[in-house]
């Protein structure tokens, strides 16, 4: 499983993380092959006892009946409601910061001692030059100690060989270390030669989210680079759902929502980009999302989710204010958030997503001196009745004390937080003046920029 850890890691490089898993997405029944993550200098962010109680909120929402995204849920079949039921734990599961703490410190010291040992054989390479399996792990072992030069190195010299038996494995390896080495250029070229060798297919296809990933937000270029590799894609995912398929593997798939939600990825930023080609994408998934046959699946949902928000960028807000209780000093006090005057920057968020209060400190960083307000509900965490939860409360006290200043908690209800269609935690979601100039779904540091970019663009304007 580390093998696929190192292949399908779509956190940010610079983090340090290590995650085994198939992409997941919170209610997409896609496969979550298993998760680890850590990340260096966030050992101990969580305080006593947090992981508990977010564990049995957790074991609440997943035994308590209808997915938490089904509203009005459509009628599943016993296999498709087993998909969606099981949702939020895979969603927990692909985000970081998953793991105990003593997970933690196993996995620290694994990945010190690989990457002594990356640094020490890989002065010796000559000695490997003909093996080839030992020259292969050799660069498996570098990049789970994190040491992405000597792994590109490595990965180059296999690459080089006559015939390696392992090239694609090498190729998506060697994606991993240039995103390591925060070089998304490089990484793209790699990504094109794996579709030009290669038949297409979920291993490529979120070695390509990697780039993407890692590339949108930088500057305009990179922006133009991740609009290739999002044409890229959908040339071969946009068929796809249009026949009804997802991308199937033996060890490793994409499901059609992880699909869908990809390719309304690129539309949006597409349209970031005053893009013509965003409002035919858009109505091409429009489309799409109609169809018949995806009703009664665990994709509809999540779908039909990821449609509306992307339909709500750009338009007025559907809500004018936002009535939650606020919690302080250790009280829950009504207060009213006004969206329809000034920037307001909503982080919507549960208990049971370990990564929340890491992205909270992130957004608190991108943007210091922006009021920032993590929203959630009593249903969202419980999948329960909208009502008080002594356990969930419990934990908010917890999860409150690891914000930044700037960071404030809302429990709002839950009819006011399924506005914004959020069936994916964390997301970020930016307004102005009463409309919406951003959502995104929280899973890397392209994500972060693109929330914050109509903010860029706001200024930039205004200096002209």
């Amino acid at each position: 499983m580390v093998l696929f850890c190192l292949l399908l890691s779509r956190v940010r490089p610079e983090f340090g993380s290590v995650v085994i898993k198939e992409r997941g997405d919170a209610f997409g029944g896609g496969r979550v092959l298993t998760c680890s993550t850590f990340r260096f200098g966030r050992w101990y962010r969580g305080l006593p006892g947090m992981r508990k109680l977010v564990f049995v909120a957790l074991l609440t929402a997943l035994t308590c009946g209808p997915s938490l995204a089904q509203e009005n849920p459509t009628a599943l079949s016993p296999s498709e409601a087993y998909k969606a039921a099981l949702a939020p734990l895979k969603a927990a599961r692909a985000q970081p910061d998953d793991l105990t703490d003593a997970d933690k410190f196993a996995l620290a010291i694994g990945m010190a001692q690989a990457s002594r040992d990356c640094l020490t054989l890989s002065s010796k390479t000559s000695a490997l030059d003909a093996n080839e399996k030992e020259l292969i792990a050799l660069g498996e072992l570098c990049i789970f100690g994190q040491a992405y030069e000597p792994a590109r190195a490595t990965l180059v010299k296999y690459l080089s060989l006559p015939q390696p038996p392992e090239k694609k494995l090498a190729m998506v390896l060697l994606v991993r270390a240039l995103l390591g080495l925060n070089e998304p250029a490089p990484a793209e070229r790699v990504v094109r030669s794996l579709q030009h060798d290669f038949p297409y297919d979920a291993q490529i296809h979120f070695a390509i989210d990697q780039v993407i990933d890692a590339a949108e937000g930088l500057n305009d270029w990179f922006d133009n680079l991740a609009l290739q590799l999002c044409t890229s894609q959908n040339a071969v995912t946009l068929p796809l759902l249009a026949s009804g398929k997802a991308l199937e593997g033996d060890e490793v798939a994409a499901s059609s929502s992880v699909l869908f939600n990809d390719a309304l990825r690129c539309v949006s930023l597409a349209k970031g980009r005053d893009e013509p080609s965003a409002q035919a994408a858009l109505h091409q998934l429009t489309e799409i999302a109609q169809m018949p046959n995806w009703q009664g699946t665990a994709d509809y949902l999540p779908m039909q989710a990821g449609l509306e928000r992307e339909k709500m960028v750009g338009g007025r807000v559907p809500l004018r204010s936002l009535h939650g209780l606020s919690l302080t000093n250790s009280s829950l006090l009504p207060r009213t958030l006004l969206l329809s005057h000034g920037t307001v920057v909503l982080l919507p968020f549960t208990v049971w997503s370990p990564s929340a209060a890491d992205e909270a400190s992130h957004l608190a960083k991108l943007a210091p001196q922006q009021t920032i307000y993590a929203i959630t509900s009593w249903s969202a965490n419980t999948g329960r009745d909208d009502a008080p939860s002594d356990q969930i409360l419990t934990t908010l006290r917890l999860w409150q004390r690891s914000l930044p200043p700037h960071v404030r908690m809302l429990v709002v209800p839950n009819a006011e937080l399924s506005a914004f269609h959020v069936d994916s935690f964390p997301a970020g979601i930016l307004i102005r003046d009463g409309k919406v100039h951003s959502i995104r779904v929280l899973s890397s540091a392209g994500a972060e920029r693109m929330l914050f970019r109509p903010l860029a663009d706001h200024a930039s304007k205004h200096a002209e």
